[in-house]
């Protein structure tokens, strides 16, 4: 590519120089004497040839630098870097290492009881089955993110029912349960309703459940660790 430049950039420097030779020089080397009208004709003539030449020089410098960057790795480096930090920031979005923000719904999940009941029947309560089964229902309907009392889900959550509290990662949370969820309102708030779902199961239960669409959900980054046991990259 160097090669090719460089003979461009020759082959019209020399046409110019040609021009101008001409412009003084007669082809049998006799003097060409011109009225003022040719010379004013001829001297512009040459001042434009010489902005055109010095154009020309100017984009051969900037070829070349350019040529020198490739050579150097300079730009190769930076469009390296640039696709290192998009994945990095897109492999956050998907682990849930990051906060984020969207259209969705949001769940309300409450036990069917109050404070004046004295006979409660499992029917009635919210259990971890049923936490962990709505978030089926959301990842089925397309959900990108989801939080379930501000808590974000990623792939390792667990759950644990003990008594009136749910134990979700370790953490001690209580009814009602605020489940959020990110992706398209539409589709997510029909898939829920469908009769085979579990979500629309609880709608006929004893217990308390809502279902409201939103376009300003925002769900907040997982905080705790990332603990890979067993699983290893494997080299290619």
């Amino acid at each position: 590519m160097k090669n090719n430049e460089a003979t461009i950039f020759v082959f019209i420097a020399s046409i110019i120089i040609g021009i101008l030779i001409s412009m003084n020089i007669g082809f049998k080397g006799k003097s060409n004497f011109l009225d003022v009208k040719q010379y004013d004709q001829a001297y512009n003539e040459r001042t434009k040839l010489y902005s055109e030449l010095n154009s020309l020089k100017e984009q051969y410098y900037s070829t070349s630098v350019k040529l020198k960057k490739y050579d150097t790795g300079d730009e190769k480096t930076l469009q390296v870097s640039k696709e290192i930090k998009k994945e990095v920031i897109d492999n956050n979005l998907i682990i849930g290492n990051s906060d984020v923000y969207g259209q969705g719904v949001k769940i309300t999940l409450e036990d069917g009881v109050d404070s004046f009941d004295k006979n409660v029947t499992m029917n009635q309560l919210i259990h971890d089955s049923d936490i962990v089964q709505v978030i089926n229902d959301l990842r089925n309907a397309g959900a990108e993110a989801i939080s379930v009392n501000g808590i974000r889900v990623i792939y390792n959550n667990w759950g644990l029912c003990a008594g009136s509290n749910i134990d979700l990662n370790g953490v001690k949370i209580v009814t009602p349960f605020y489940i959020s969820a990110i992706g398209n309102k539409d589709i997510m708030y029909n898939y829920l309703t469908l009769e085979q779902t579990h979500t629309s199961l609880l709608q006929k239960s004893d217990v308390k459940i809502s279902i409201a669409k939103s376009d300003d959900i925002k769900i907040l980054a997982y905080n705790g660790e990332f603990i890979y046991k067993y699983m290893s990259l494997v080299n290619k």
